[in-house]
């Protein structure tokens, strides 16, 4: 039994993930298998992208791709890297198997889910368009679910962008900066500046930011995993059979300082798993819903590319982390030092900048992208009203968040996580359960 509300929070946000693995893995039958069988027309779908087809008709609308990178600012997050790294310690070298599975079935929720957002979004006689789950929830569910949604994501997202500022405050005042350290306050304001000179230029200005900041960081980062990688191809092996010996026992086993087994694997890993790709939430439906297409599926299949990428990286650093051994080392704290160390141990000094400046990109991508999502939430129970209040709100909460000590609202975070996965993915459930159609998302509006 829970002893703390901690623990309590812990296991309802496992249980939350249990519920969208699980829907997710019928989502995938329901439509044959859509991340096979649809992938070669993913490729094509990419393969054709023009830079030159970027420029946006009208101040409401985006590209299909930026709408991509957009929502990729927030599945790849400062979690991305810290997450592997916490679920390989609490629950063994196995847990890092969870990242795969999340990432593949729950390609089947975001491509369903995103489907959904452009079935069901609304245009405006001005052009604006009102979309993300709200949308769908209000009419497959009630539209009280809707605001229920819209009320907690609207919250959810101020709190969760505090914590990432906390996170980021945090490194850049760390003692290994030496004279480069920077206090709290200090990154808290720029945070804010930052953040709302791009917000107040509406969702063209975040997705121009997103579509150049997250290849930045996708480059930056995945080339320092891969050089490591190569640089101990003769090591790789021998890593992926501890993976799958640890995911596999049937016992809890004793590796280092954490508890392996099949039970501890798959109850940290789908746990991280979740909360990095961000699958069956309903969070990334947001700017797909303002992609300037015509052709759902279309739009739903590149959606699964953000699925796909941060279910990839975040298995990748935990193989780099198993690697390195720094997972076990008892003089480092669990999370982004250990990153550091592994980095350090193959760039040296450079290594601890590769780090820095990725976990800077890697939060503030979160931090924007959740505030715009929050934004969205907030215009739905507002009738699009004051959102630039939100925004100075939500920047109000976020420098309070990177000058004070936020591990106590962690557990609320998750509860409120939760709150948003059980409507949304019955709903996707609901949908799909009805059988409208063999590929739910195919369904045009």
């Amino acid at each position: 039994m829970p002893t703390t509300f901690a623990e309590f929070s812990d296991i309802v946000l496992f249980l939350s993930s249990l519920f969208i693995l699980f829907g997710s893995i019928y989502l995938t039958f329901r439509l044959r298998f859509v991340q096979l069988s649809l992938f070669p027309a993913l490729l094509r779908i990419i393969r054709e992208h023009k830079p030159e087809q970027q420029a946006s008709t009208n101040d409401f609308t985006i590209p299909p791709h930026r709408a991509l990178f957009t929502a990729m600012s927030t599945t790849i997050g400062l979690g991305t890297i810290v997450g592997p790294i916490f679920a390989i310690h609490w629950g063994g070298p196995g847990a890092l198997l969870g990242f795969l599975l999340t990432s593949f079935f729950g390609s089947a929720a975001t491509y369903t889910e995103v489907g959904l957002s452009l079935k069901y979004r609304k245009k405006l006689p001005s052009g604006q368009i009102l979309g993300g789950p709200m949308q769908y929830l209000s009419v497959l569910i009630s539209p009280g679910a809707a605001r229920w949604y819209a009320g907690v994501g609207a919250l959810l997202m101020a709190f969760w962008s505090a914590s990432q500022a906390n996170q980021l405050a945090a490194i850049l005042d760390s003692p290994l900066l030496g004279d480069y350290r920077t206090p709290h306050y200090i990154s808290g304001a720029v945070i804010c500046i930052v953040l709302l000179s791009i917000l107040f230029g509406g969702i063209t200005r975040v997705a121009a930011f997103s579509a150049k900041l997250v290849p930045t960081m996708f480059v930056l980062y995945m080339g320092a995993l891969l050089w490591i990688l190569m640089l101990n191809m003769d090591r790789i092996g021998a890593v992926l059979s501890l993976i799958v010996t640890s995911a596999l026992s049937p016992y809890a086993m004793a590796t280092g300082g954490a508890v392996g087994g099949i039970v501890s694997a798959m109850r940290w890993g789908v746990f991280k798993g979740t909360q990095v790709t961000e699958a069956g939430v309903g969070t990334q439906t947001i700017p797909h819903s303002m992609a300037e297409t015509n052709d759902p599926e279309a739009q739903a299949l590149l959606s699964m590319v953000s699925t796909y990428t941060a279910g990839i990286i975040a298995f990748l650093s935990g193989v780099v982390a198993l690697l390195t051994d720094t997972w076990q080392d008892p003089s480092l704290p669990v999370g982004i030092s250990m990153v550091a160390a592994s980095f350090q141990m193959y760039f040296s000094h450079f290594g601890i900048i590769i780090v820095g400046i990725n976990t800077i990109l890697f939060a503030f991508g979160t931090i924007l992208g959740n505030s715009y999502n929050g934004s969205q939430c907030f215009g739905y129970i507002s009738n699009n009203k004051f959102t630039r209040t939100y925004y100075v709100l939500s920047a109000g909460i976020i420098f309070i968040g990177a000058v004070c000590d936020t591990k106590h609202i962690w557990s609320h975070i998750d509860i409120g996580l939760a709150c948003l996965i059980i409507p949304h993915m019955f709903a996707l459930l609901r949908y799909a359960f009805k059988g409208e159609h063999a590929r739910v998302a195919a369904v045009s509006a």
